[in-house]
């Protein structure tokens, strides 16, 4: 039988969307070309391992493997997948390093021409994950998955539960339209220097292809995220792995999308 595997980074809030949306488009390449859809993530067996489970069984992961220190490759070595997918963030990337690299891939809706995908593909999350199944699969854990080392924060997860605040960083020259979008959905704005404090809630940046994300929030609390809002016609930078999602098209419309149910509890 053919696999996709798909790495599950961990968050406070279960996966990263990255991950959440690749296991959705897995699911519906595993439905249609009769494949399961294995989740890989590191772990160690502890109780934040909860949190990975409940989320890679909700988008659609028909297993589980918790990985230890050699990563991605006895699993790629074993099952010769027929897809791999990461996060287009640094944890994602170094994964698929040890497989050759990833290409990436912005992944804005469902509708994916599967068979011209890359091997091993890196998704930009610009969507909300589609699936919300109700089944809670079993995890396996590699030999030596007790072996790896985990974000210091895993230990400490209840202290990073909420959304929090919602903020926006955005050029001076901002236009109306898209000013009154941001204050409709009670987005308050914040200057450079809050950047090195943003450790809770939400933060959309809307600086333009002058002003990627900056250095200084990639090195964010792992209770805060970062919406990128990089407007029309962009194509996919480096800059990018700093974001949770990066959400196309014109600004007012963009962020108007943030008006949407589906989109409330992932933002307040």
């Amino acid at each position: 039988m053919a696999h996709i595997l798909v790495y599950a980074q961990r968050t406070p809030q279960g996966i990263h969307p990255a991950s959440a949306a690749a296991l959705c488009l897995a699911r519906d390449i595993g439905s249609e070309r009769g494949a399961t859809v294995s989740a890989v993530c590191p772990g160690d067996a502890g109780r934040a391992d909860q949190f990975v489970i409940g989320a890679v069984s909700r988008f659609g992961a028909d297993g589980l493997t918790f990985l230890g220190p050699a990563g991605l490759r006895p699993l790629q070595e074993r099952l010769h997948p027929l897809l791999v997918f990461v996060p287009h963030t640094e944890e994602g990337l170094a994964a698929a390093e040890t497989l050759g690299g990833a290409e990436a891939l912005w992944l804005q809706e469902p509708e994916v021409e599967w068979e011209r995908l890359a091997s091993i593909t890196a998704i930009v999350a610009g969507t909300l994950p589609w699936y919300e199944l109700p089944a809670i699969i079993d995890a396996e854990y590699d030999n030596e998955a007790s072996l790896v080392d985990l974000p210091e924060w895993v230990a400490r997860l209840e202290q990073h539960s909420g959304r929090g605040p919602l903020r926006h960083f955005a050029r001076e020259d901002l236009d109306q339209a898209t000013r009154a979008a941001l204050a409709s959905i009670g987005a308050k704005p914040v200057g450079p220097e809050y950047l090195d404090q943003h450790t809770g809630g939400t933060l959309l940046w809307l600086g333009g292809a002058d002003q990627p994300v900056p250095e200084a929030l990639a090195a964010r609390g792992p209770g805060a995220r970062v919406i990128l809002f990089p407007g029309e016609g962009a194509e996919i930078d480096a800059t990018w792995t700093r974001a949770d999602w990066v959400l196309p098209g014109a600004w007012p419309e963009a962020v108007k999308q943030l008006h949407s149910e589906l989109w409330k509890p992932v933002i307040v």
